[in-house]
């Protein structure tokens, strides 16, 4: 053989060895075009239990966001989604966000969804250099000195106080029954309805009821007997509307508010027919009545069913894609850590940035910069719900 035969063969094993590393023979190349790298991008709620279907619905906003990402091609590693299955559970949280925090890849957790959870992982997370950013709305949550916690909606207080001024102003309220399941969430947008309400209240303080169960007669009595001409459940979509079936069955036939928790069609499997009227307040936007919205929402049908988008999902997805595009501005070299502390600096960044949902901010401490202005009035017709509007406009038509 030749000295320029072997030197032509050299060459060419060489060429076909660059090649093969830049996924030659076939391979398509990853989102990177090199797929050298991955972050992943945390979920953690309830995915199964009693919230399932409200937890899921959320999740679908941060799947959408991710999967966009890596079909763009524009984040220079393939990004990942860790989900662990909390069920809602403040006990079951802990153990998960440990798990989550131990995955060396791990940049961010689109989480928790509720309140509880958020109060029993927000330090772990602040420790480890980890933002987060999720739908509990318990006021406290911005009093625990959380570095890296970012609230994706507006807190209890605003709701509550929204809430009770709807009650009163634009449904004319004069006697009205508040009630809770006495979890944090729960609870705490009770006392903030409570706090608004005046001297409307048939009593000072909430009934409760025990959500392991399902017969809440008792509860039920003690409210027929008050004579309320309204009534108020703060808590999640199952025990709403159980509570709205056996108060209706009971006689007690007044307009009925629920929230953001219990903003989901499994309300209806509890209350049948009752569910009819039914109203809730969310500080969750209606996309539908959002302009340049409408693509979004057809795309979440398309993907994820007639249901699509549920409450919160348009939040999730608008804080998960503030936190891809500041990965953007790295180049997928950096320290586990330095991409980490960048998310987090990308939040404190973020003033006025327009997601589907609304406009986002944090003040220093984690809060979103929301107002009343974020809260909305729900109803529920016929088969399903519909928005009625932002709470602010519908108070002051009256």
């Amino acid at each position: 053989m030749s000295r320029k035969l072997m030197l032509l063969i050299a060459l060419l094993s060489a060429f076909a060895l660059v090649a093969a590393a830049c996924g030659g023979d076939g391979d398509e190349p990853g989102p990177t075009g090199e797929g050298e790298c991955t972050w992943v991008i945390g979920g953690m709620g309830a995915y199964s239990g009693p919230a399932a279907a409200l937890g899921e619905r959320i999740y679908e906003g941060t799947e959408k966001a991710v999967n966009e990402a890596n079909e763009a091609g524009d984040v220079p590693c393939t990004l990942e989604i860790q989900k662990e299955d909390s069920q809602g559970d403040p006990n079951q949280a802990p153990a998960l966000a440990d798990k989550l925090i131990e995955n060396e890849e791990l940049v961010f957790c689109s989480c928790p969804y509720f309140s509880g959870e958020t109060l029993a992982t927000g330090a772990k997370f602040s420790q480890a250099g980890i933002a987060i950013s999720g739908t509990g709305t318990n006021e406290t949550i911005d009093e625990q000195g959380y570095e890296t916690w970012f609230r994706a909606v507006a807190p209890d207080n605003i709701q509550g106080a929204v809430a009770a001024q709807y009650i009163t102003e634009a449904a004319g309220a004069s006697a009205l029954a508040v009630v809770h399941d006495n979890q944090d969430y729960s609870k705490g947008l009770a006392d903030a309805v409570i706090e608004n309400a005046g001297d409307i209240l048939v009593q000072n303080k909430a009934y409760v009821i025990d959500p392991e169960e399902t017969d809440y007669s008792a509860v039920v009595a003690q409210i027929n007997n008050a004579n309320p001409d309204f009534v108020y459940y703060a808590g999640y979509y199952e025990e709403a509307g159980l509570l709205r079936k056996q108060l209706t069955e009971a006689g007690v036939n007044v307009p009925y508010m629920s929230d953001d928790g219990a903003l989901d069609p499994g309300y209806a499997e509890g209350a049948g027919d009752a569910a009819e009227g039914t109203l809730w307040s969310c500080p969750c936007a209606d996309p539908l009545k959002i302009e340049g919205a409408q693509d979004w929402v057809d795309q979440m049908k398309e993907e994820y069913g007639e249901n699509a988008p549920g409450t919160f999902a348009a939040d999730m997805y608008d804080v998960t894609k503030i936190v891809i595009d500041g990965l953007k501005e790295l180049d997928g070299d950096e320290d586990i850590e330095e991409v980490r502390a960048h998310v987090v600096e990308t939040f404190h960044n973020a003033e006025g940035v327009q997601g589907v949902a609304k406009s986002y901010g944090w003040e220093d401490n984690g809060e979103f910069q929301g107002g009343p202005g974020d809260i909305w009035i729900y109803e529920w017709k016929g088969d399903g719900f519909e928005s009625l509007g932002p709470a602010q406009e519908l108070i002051e038509q009256g």
